[in-house]
């Protein structure tokens, strides 16, 4: 078994983003974690990036994935709780320790698939409660009070090539409606008794506890004892889709660890193109939009680490907004005055040219509206408040922006005065006589003589 570790570090221009790493052997290979607090999603609209999700789309060819995650002593009791979905889910390689309820908790949930996890210390491994047609595999289950717990009409789930080791107890399925094996592959059981005289790695009769009638004799995934570790990312920015987005000037890092022979070689590629050979950090170029790189590393034996994927948005171009006033428009020291029949209009400047940037804005601290045209301000004269910004498909967004306009749909007051006999056009102060009718704004005459 090769160990190894190929992490990836993003270094933005005048930031650092630190990564803290530590590694475990899982499926053959070492990975990193990035810590995070336990994650509960009720319901299919739930599958973000901030409940753990870094990629999918939750249909059965691209389900969304949780991955990567350590979640040590968690409050609330579980370490992943998954509540009342149907959509398509892996949660795998994530490291669950010390749940006082239980690492993984699936609640009337179907399609979820768990693997590559090691899930130790625990009251409950895995619990499913009234859940079916989940997967199970390829985890470690190791000193936890129950190992894997079915209950209430919990059914046709498959549990299978897991290492069920020193639990107090293995697991419970009362109803037994559910597959501890596929095909002629079951599971490890460290209590398991039986013998295996033929030698093909299965024991000679079941694990009568749970049904399981192919028990492997050898765990198929080793119990490495993981320890605590920081986050993996700290700082930068995701998209709405859990892509790193990054610009032009992002570097990106590999680094390689081999205690065994030593590291040979990192070969990456961008998107699955032509694989080369890392030796400096790179930056991504191109059109903006999503962009994968995948590496792995290869020590001096020829051991080859599995290759692993990250994604990438590249966003060069943040959004730019400005306002601007049509007709009937005044602009004096005291600001901007308008009417009810202005149009007031939002320009993008500047925006990615990737996806769709949208741009909103508020009237008077108001809900936010999607701005879909010129629109116009309604409500009494005097000051009112526009707030607007714009933001790309990455996620990007630029600062709020504001602007106090008056808004004046009250026409003048116009005063006349009474001239002197003589013609003069003049008048004294107490010669003032008020004209009670108002007279309309394109009266321009200021000849009243008689």
């Amino acid at each position: 078994m090769d160990r190894k570790v190929v992490s990836i570090v993003a270094v933005i221009i005048l930031a650092v983003i630190s990564v803290v790493l530590m590694g475990g052997e899982t499926d053959e290979r070492i990975l990193w974690w990035g810590v995070h607090e336990s994650i509960y999603i009720f319901g299919d609209g739930a599958f973000t990036y901030e409940n753990g999700v870094i990629s999918g789309s939750g249909t059965a060819a691209d389900p969304y994935i949780i991955e990567g995650w350590k979640v040590d002593h968690p409050e609330g009791g579980y370490g992943i709780y998954i509540d009342h979905t149907t959509r398509h889910f892996v949660i795998r390689h994530c490291v669950i320790e010390r749940a006082s309820e239980a690492a993984i908790y699936l609640n009337s949930v179907e399609n979820g698939r768990i693997e590559g996890c090691q899930l130790t210390l625990n009251e409950i491994g895995v619990r499913l409660l009234n859940s079916s047609r989940n997967t199970i595999s390829g985890n470690v289950l190791a000193q936890n009070n129950y190992g894997v717990v079915t209950a209430i009409q919990s059914r046709e789930n498959t549990i299978t090539g897991n290492s069920f080791i020193d639990n107090g107890l293995s697991g419970l399925d009362s109803q037994r409606r559910n597959a501890w094996y596929e095909g002629t592959r079951g599971n490890y059981w460290s209590d398991y008794n039986g013998m295996d005289l033929d030698l093909d790695g299965i024991g000679d009769r079941s694990y009568a506890p749970l049904r399981d009638l192919y028990p492997l004799i050898s765990p198929p995934v080793a119990w490495t004892h993981l320890a605590p570790s920081g986050p993996t990312f700290f700082g930068l920015h995701t998209s709405p889709d859990g892509m790193f987005v990054v610009t032009s000037e992002t570097s990106i890092a590999l680094e390689s660890r081999d205690p065994g022979s030593g590291l040979a070689q990192i070969l990456y590629s961008f998107d699955g193109k032509s694989w080369q050979e890392y030796t400096a950090p790179f930056t991504i170029t191109g059109p903006d939009g999503p962009y994968k790189v995948f590496y792995y590393g290869v020590d001096h034996l020829g051991n080859t680490e599995a290759v692993t994927t990250l994604s990438f948005l590249l966003d060069n171009q943040p959004p730019q907004t400005a306002i601007s006033f049509g007709d009937p428009n005044y602009l004096n020291e005291v600001g901007q005055w308008i009417t009810s029949k202005t149009p007031v209009t939002l320009d993008l400047l500047a925006s990615s040219t990737y996806g769709e940037t949208k741009t909103y804005y508020t009237i008077d601290g108001g809900r936010w509206r999607r701005y879909n045209g010129s629109f116009t301000l309604a409500g009494a004269d005097g000051p009112h408040v526009i707030a607007y910004y714009s933001q790309n498909a990455s996620g990007n967004a630029e600062d709020v922006k504001a602007i106090t306009v008056f808004k004046d749909d009250a026409p003048p007051t116009t005063r006349g005065a009474q001239p002197l006999p003589g013609g003069t056009g003049s008048a004294t102060p107490n010669s003032v006589v008020e004209v009670t009718e108002e007279i309309p704004v394109q009266t321009t005459s200021q000849d009243n003589a008689s």
